[in-house]
């Protein structure tokens, strides 16, 4: 929705007006009177007149059907007035020197809009209500959801929390028309980060996702679902999950408590337990150990064929061409690094590492002098070393991660001294994610 403001220049004649004197017909003169001026355009100004400018109440109709009814200081819209467009959106409420201040906006669709404007947009504190049923109370910038505030969706879903450019990202509570809630962090409209799910089903999600599905580490408790239950609906007795996730499902090492406190801990595929594990009764006596497939137990030693898809997955972020993966420094500051395989050591520029003085992250017991590297090509450098205490990349930490300071125009590398922790390391090009095991 958008509103013209227009502020017509002086150039008229008066034509007489019955009430007050009729204004002098030289602009110059026009003191404490009233006048019809037309001008050579086809506009027109009904109203009060001082000091030879438009000052009071008046009306003015534009050429094109834009018409403006209210109060004017120095020809310009100033205070109270209502501005109605030929498509009949209309803008009511108070203007300052020509521009929207505070007010009303309506048009023919249904749309509605009361709150705060600066440079003629929405800016400020507002509520839009739209004719779907949709409707936003909070802070705007620039026509758009910026800051805290609640949305209202047509379908019954509510979401409280921050907003940025119409979508929310930062912390927030979206609750379903069914009665589903989650609590924690979005990003880009969906949720993202840590957060809390609650289901109407009795089942709670606490842990990492990634575009609004569980992806990392976390812990699923409630009625236990699909394989392990095939009673009436409703009736499933509470189990527990803990272990990584992977687009909603259990992905990777975990553990399933059982309703019985029977447990089974090691490799999950797609909700099914898959690859090595072992299973404990509930008083912790091991009952059997070896290799599952598909949920089922295959015996100690694993089939030949046998394909397990483990680790960690963590989806990277593209940025100029150039694939970023966030990693976490000492639990305290998140960063996006380049996986650099090339790079013999974790590399982060000078001005990051002032950063981190700062803060408190790192400390001066963390340094340890200088150290010469191989570059990929071959040269070597000195550099300034540092441990960092932990790195954590999805749901893997590794922590004394020795650490080069590049200088600031540097990037932040993610090194062979963290890559080379891990048993295999590789970037699915097809998915964008770094695979750690």
């Amino acid at each position: 929705m958008t509103l013209l403001i227009l502020d017509p220049v002086w150039t008229t004649q008066v034509q007489a007006q019955s009430g007050l004197p009729p204004c002098p017909g030289t602009p110059v003169l026009l003191t404490n009177c009233q006048g019809t001026y037309t001008y050579p355009n086809g506009g027109k100004y009904v109203g009060d007149f001082q000091d030879g400018k438009r000052n009071g109440k008046g009306t003015y109709t534009f050429p094109n059907g834009v018409k403006y009814v209210g109060e004017y200081r120095d020809n310009k819209y100033n205070g109270h007035g209502t501005l109605t467009l030929p498509t009949g959106e209309k803008y009511e409420g108070e203007f300052r020197e020509g521009q929207l201040l505070k007010g009303t906006i309506t048009d023919p669709s249904g749309e509605k809009y009361v709150g705060e404007f600066r440079d003629n947009k929405y800016n400020g504190h507002g509520t839009l209500t739209r004719p779907s049923g949709g409707k936003f109370v909070g802070e705007f910038r620039d026509n758009n959801f910026n800051g805290h505030g609640s949305l209202a969706r047509p379908n019954g879903d509510k979401y409280v929390g921050e907003f940025r450019d119409g979508q929310p990202d930062g912390q927030g509570t979206y609750t379903f028309h069914d009665g589903d809630k989650y609590v924690g962090e979005f990003r880009d409209g969906k949720p993202n980060g840590r957060g809390t799910h609650t289901l109407t089903s009795g089942q709670e999600y606490v842990g990492e996702v990634r575009d609004g599905k569980y992806n990392g580490q976390g812990t699923l408790t409630g009625p236990i679902v699909g394989e392990f239950w095939g009673g009436e609906p409703g009736t499933a007795p509470m189990a527990k999950y803990v272990g990584e996730f992977r687009d909603g499902k259990y992905n990777g090492q975990g553990s399933y408590t059982y309703p019985s406190g029977k447990k089974y801990i090691g490799a999950w595929q797609a909700d099914k337990k898959y690859g090595q594990g072992k299973e404990y009764s509930s008083n912790g006596q091991l009952l059997r150990e070896g290799y599952w497939i598909s949920g089922d137990y295959y015996g100690p030693t694993p089939p030949a064929n046998l394909k397990v898809e483990s680790g960690t997955h963590v989806k990277m972020i593209e940025d100029g061409g150039v694939y970023h993966v966030p990693v976490l420094i000492n639990d305290a500051l998140k960063l996006d690094f380049i996986v650099d395989s090339g790079a013999s050591v974790v590399t982060i520029p000078a001005d990051v590492v002032l950063t981190l003085i700062r803060t408190g992250t790192i400390k001066e017991a963390d340094f340890i002098g200088t150290q010469k590297y191989v570059l990929a090509d071959g040269s070597t450098v000195s550099s300034g070393t540092f441990t960092i205490r932990s790195l954590k990349v999805g749901d893997r930490t590794i922590t004394d991660v020795r650490t080069s300071i590049a200088d600031v125009n540097g990037s932040l590398l993610l090194g062979q001294s963290f890559l080379n922790k891990f048993k295999s390391w590789s970037q699915d090009n097809e998915t964008h994610e770094l695979v750690l095991q």
